[in-house]
């Protein structure tokens, strides 16, 4: 009978062991990613889920979207966020719900809220809206860092080819990402050629071409499918881009949300946010290079 009371317990303490943290993280206000509904099938919806569950497992803390109607009014989406969580613990909003952001934040002082730049500069809208940018969490992409992997990266696929590197790069990206991009690709010898295009238009056939960084810029050129390696900064779904893109680099809010909630709670005003690399389509890598990738550019 002793027995059977001690194998019992040990049933009921294995139980509670399980049951008591699922019960706590459901009942932590969770954190809350505004979207459109447009985005969703344009980055997967399986995708999004399985980033949402690894995030919300290293933050121990729910992490919802709030799905808004591509032609949904800014006073809307305040409304879409009470329907999902009256009390979240945080908002994520991407730069494009500016106006959203701001109306929220004055109806609810107390809740963070945190802006996602992206690429991008959000210090002329928020001033454009008579924002004050200490009423937020403001958290732009390392651009810098990921174009200093990007150039890594293209180093390594210009291995034992001697051949050139073409980057198509947007004209409002600061000029420091692109001398790190430079400085990265120089730092191995001997040192490809890199020539840098602000749009498709100018550029021509290249033959000696080893591979093709589009950062913003050049999306065309994912039409002439010529087997030559391509790193593409983009966050669009990888099942959708051709073969020739091997590496994806990826700053949208659903891979940077582990990131801001972090800095938003240590109370971090402003801040940098280090993009996710994904090789995809590895069976066009030889193994040294795959290897080389994955050991100098930390994907």
């Amino acid at each position: 009978m002793l027995q059977k009371q001690k194998k019992l317990a040990i049933l009921i303490g294995l139980a509670l062991a399980v049951i008591t943290p699922l019960i706590i993280f459901h009942a932590r206000a969770p954190v809350l990613i505004v979207t459109e509904q447009s985005f969703i099938p344009l980055y997967g919806e399986a995708r999004i889920k399985r980033e949402i569950l690894i995030s919300s497992i290293i933050l121990f803390r729910q992490i919802r979207p709030v799905v808004v109607a591509d032609d949904a009014g800014f006073d809307i989406v305040p409304f879409a966020i009470a329907e999902v969580s009256s009390k979240p613990y945080c908002v994520l909003f991407p730069l494009r719900f500016i106006r959203a952001a701001r109306l929220y934040r004055e109806t609810n002082p107390g809740i963070p809220v945190v802006l996602l730049e992206g690429r991008h500069s959000a210090d002329n809208s928020l001033y454009a809206i008579g924002g004050n940018p200490n009423d937020y969490f403001i958290y732009g992409t390392d651009i810098d860092n990921d174009f200093y992997r990007a150039g890594t990266a293209a180093a390594a696929l210009n291995m034992d080819k001697n051949g050139k590197i073409a980057v198509f790069i947007d004209y409002s990206i600061d000029t420091s990402a692109r001398e790190a991009f430079e400085r990265a690709v120089n730092s191995n010898r001997p040192a490809p050629e890199t020539l840098f295009f602000t749009s498709f238009s100018q550029f021509s056939e290249i033959s000696d071409l080893s591979c093709v960084v589009l950062a913003g810029a050049g999306i065309e050129y994912l039409e002439k499918n010529e087997g030559i390696p391509v790193i593409f900064l983009s966050w669009i779904d990888p099942l959708m881009i051709p073969v020739d893109v091997i590496l994806v680099i990826n700053d949208a809010p659903w891979v940077q949300a582990v990131q801001a909630v972090r800095m938003a709670e240590r109370s971090m005003e402003q801040g940098r946010i280090q993009s996710k690399f994904t090789i995809i389509n590895d069976k066009n890598i030889d193994r040294k290079t795959l290897r080389f990738l994955k050991n100098r550019a930390k994907i």
